[in-house]
């Protein structure tokens, strides 16, 4: 099963423990997380342009579904390993009450379903 935490909440269930973001945070122990993935977090720009008010919620998540769509295969696997154990996504903080690893989520589920 795929869960979901936020950087800096606190700690989910047992399970592999996949940090999804550009880089590793500052001050964000090595033990905090089995494995990481740069690859599935939202680019840079991106990022910066909803943190910096610069875009609106509805066209980040617009724009990283996009940017997930190219990491079909890497989520489609993802999303079958799941299915083994659990995986616990830790993704960047919820942005004003949206969730940004929600969008990851969805996008995992929709990958599995093609697959």
């Amino acid at each position: 099963m795929l869960k979901l935490e936020a950087l800096g909440g606190p700690q989910a269930a047992e399970g592999y423990r996949l940090l999804v973001a550009r880089e590793w945070p500052a001050g964000f122990p090595e033990s905090g997380a089995d494995g990481f993935n740069p690859q599935l977090a939202p680019s840079e720009g991106l990022y910066e342009g909803l943190v910096s008010h610069k875009i609106g919620f509805g066209q980040f998540a617009a724009m990283y579904g996009k940017e997930l769509e190219a990491q079909n295969g890497r989520l489609a696997r993802l999303a079958k390993q799941a299915k083994d154990f659990d995986i616990i996504l830790i993704t960047y903080p919820d942005f004003e009450g949206n969730s940004i690893g929600q969008i990851l989520l969805d996008a995992c589920a929709k990958a599995a379903q093609g697959a």
